[in-house]
């Protein structure tokens, strides 16, 4: 690998908590009574389509939750998945350290008004140079095409680059398109797996 790499960082279970998952979900079946298993089939429909930027958060919501008369206001139930983002200090205390050294990135999916909320809400800007997000390309990871439109972008060659995520399917269509690649199954361990490819804290 170059000695200066591009490191993609994926956000969710990497930078922060999962934004919108099964958990969240979830706790938001419980918390505002109404059946799951109905949500996730409605949910598994459209959820690409939501975090490929092709609808909006409200579209989701009417397709998902909405459809039918809630007992609650949409502005509540956005609040509550807004809140289900938490940071990951470990991995932030390493990226403030990291932007000033080397050029980094997120390569994420994630659907357009959550993305937004949590670059802003986290300060994430101050340590991204750029968010390539699948809300913004249109193509969502595991998908080869999203790699291959961020280093279309960059000008970069796979092997200029490092990319970071916790999920198996992402990391191996990763290095199946030829990029240097963490499955980060412990967010703790990020310091120690960057000094493999040579990179110094």
């Amino acid at each position: 690998m170059k000695k200066t790499p591009v490191i993609f960082f994926d956000v969710g279970g990497v930078c922060l908590t999962n934004g919108w998952d099964h958990i969240s979900r979830e706790k938001a079946t419980k918390k505002f009574s109404f059946d799951y298993e109905e949500m996730e089939k409605r949910h598994r429909l459209v959820f690409k389509k939501f975090e490929k930027g092709k609808l909006s958060l409200d579209q989701y919501l009417n397709e998902v939750i909405f459809f039918r008369k809630r007992n609650f206001t949409e502005e509540d139930f956005t609040e509550f998945m807004f809140a289900q983002s938490k940071p990951i200090n470990t991995t932030l205390r390493i990226l403030e350290k990291l932007s000033d050294k080397y050029q980094l990135f997120t390569l994420n999916n994630e659907s357009k008004e959550l993305n937004k909320f949590r670059i802003n809400k986290f300060g994430l800007d101050r340590y991204f140079d750029c968010f390539f997000s699948s809300c913004y390309l249109g193509v969502r990871k595991p998908e080869p095409e999203i790699f291959y439109k961020a280093l279309h972008i960059l000008h970069k060659e796979p092997d200029e680059c490092l990319f970071i995520d916790d999920r198996e399917e992402n990391y191996q269509s990763a290095r199946s398109f030829g990029l240097n690649s963490i499955l980060l199954d412990e967010p703790g361990s990020l310091g120690e797996r960057l000094k493999t490819f040579g990179i110094e804290i």
